[in-house]
């Protein structure tokens, strides 16, 4: 929501280091995930704004879940994100390149799978999950 974006965009003028997500997570479950680039993150959200703004508060205006979803789809095939950057595929980069963050940070292998389990909206006890599908690096 457009809330959220502000609201994050608080928290990155705060330099918080992680962004909680309320809507639009699976299950309804909120999450925090860390900010691995602050300054991407920030171009993001002032992008996005400024999209929403343009359009009636949404950053897709459409007048049901499924064609926002259609449009969305189209859109992300349109600018080129299939294959290699398909929204999952960028999902799964992202996923380990936090899970370097965390072992950077001094968390060991256990630990680091275990928060990005919980950052991609999965529970703590996913982490051989995470490790099985993100974590081959």
């Amino acid at each position: 929501s457009v809330q959220s974006l502000k609201t994050w965009k608080q928290a990155i003028e705060r330099s918080d280091t992680r962004l909680t997500v309320v809507f639009g997570t699976k299950g309804g479950r909120p999450r925090e995930t860390v900010i691995l680039d602050t300054i991407a993150v920030r171009k993001a959200l002032d992008n996005a704004l400024a999209i929403a703004e343009s359009r009636h508060g949404r950053l897709i205006d459409k007048p049901d879940l499924k064609s926002a979803m259609d449009y969305w789809h189209n859109q992300a095939a349109r600018m080129g994100l299939t294959g290699a950057y398909s929204p999952h595929s960028l999902r799964y980069a992202w996923a380990q390149d936090a899970i370097s963050h965390y072992l950077a940070q001094g968390f060991n292998r256990k630990e680091a799978l275990a928060i990005v389990a919980m950052d991609l909206g999965h529970g703590d006890g996913r982490a051989r999950y995470v490790a099985q599908v993100y974590g081959q690096i």
